[in-house]
């Protein structure tokens, strides 16, 4: 039997807490027996209200591979399944909204998605669209003996961007329900423990600098407090110079993470 750990946040970017907007990233994380599963979804820049999208397709994407892991499906077999059962939710909730449906679906349900589920010491990341992942195995020789996985030195420089996509136009499962089916991409690793770490474009460009620290991820609201510092710029008064000297935040865009551990 194999012990899960999830963590999942979403924050909103120094960017968009300027203007008072509402922040277009998600997360989400489930556990169950010798199971885990965690998604990041990123909604499109230019639709009005795609955090809504982007919200409720995390939860419909945690849902629907909860649903199938429990049913028996590998990981790397449930991705597929996993995609009917969301558009045919996304269906639903488009054919009961007023209006045409296409411009309902590009107001607010575009948005990428990057999950990974694991069970059975099989892991499998899939991704419609930007953002990043990286696959951390439990044993290297520059981690800790007692934290293996969280080494900075490990970390750094770990996640495979995805995209970017030409025109800067990424593809959006939501698309399927306009006949233009985007490409997935897939990718599965047989570990007898180890982390996967996904994040949302904003989130790739912060790095994982100090978000896999153990007293972090031990936290129930770890990663999302760490991320809210990210997403604070400082400032500071210089007495001698008589003036406030500011520092930009690091995380300007959105970012959400989402961090899935397993050990036998």
């Amino acid at each position: 039997m194999y012990t899960i750990t999830a963590s999942a946040a979403a924050v909103t970017g120094a960017r968009h807490l300027r203007i008072a907007r509402n922040g277009q990233d998600a997360a989400a994380a489930w556990t169950g027996e010798g199971q885990g599963a965690v998604v990041v979804c990123d909604g499109c820049g230019s639709g009005a209200s795609s955090e809504v999208g982007a919200r409720l397709g995390a939860q419909l994407v945690i849902a629907a591979v909860a649903a199938r892991l429990r049913g028996g499906e590998r990981p790397s077999e449930l991705w597929g399944g996993v995609r009917r059962d969301v558009v045919a939710a996304l269906l639903r909730l488009v054919e009961a909204m007023p209006g045409d449906p296409a411009a309902v679906i590009r107001e607010h349900f575009l948005f990428t998605i990057v999950a990974a589920a694991v069970a059975g010491g099989q892991a499998c990341v899939w991704a419609i669209g930007d953002g990043g992942y990286a696959f951390l195995p439990e044993r290297d020789p520059g981690w800790p003996d007692d934290s293996p996985g969280t080494s900075l030195e490990v970390a750094r420089g770990a996640l495979r961007a995805l995209g970017p996509f030409a025109d800067n136009q990424p593809p959006y499962l939501a698309y399927d329900l306009l006949g233009m089916p985007g490409a997935a991409h897939v990718e599965t690793w047989h570990a007898r423990a180890g982390r996967i770490v996904l994040a949302t474009d904003g989130a790739v460009e912060l790095g994982l600098d100090g978000l896999l620290e153990p007293r972090v991820l031990a936290h129930p609201d770890g990663l999302r407090r760490r991320l809210v510092v990210h997403a604070r710029g400082g400032e500071r008064i210089d007495w001698d110079a008589r003036r406030i000297v500011r520092t930009p935040a690091a995380l300007q865009d959105d970012g959400a993470v989402a961090v899935l551990g397993w050990t036998p």
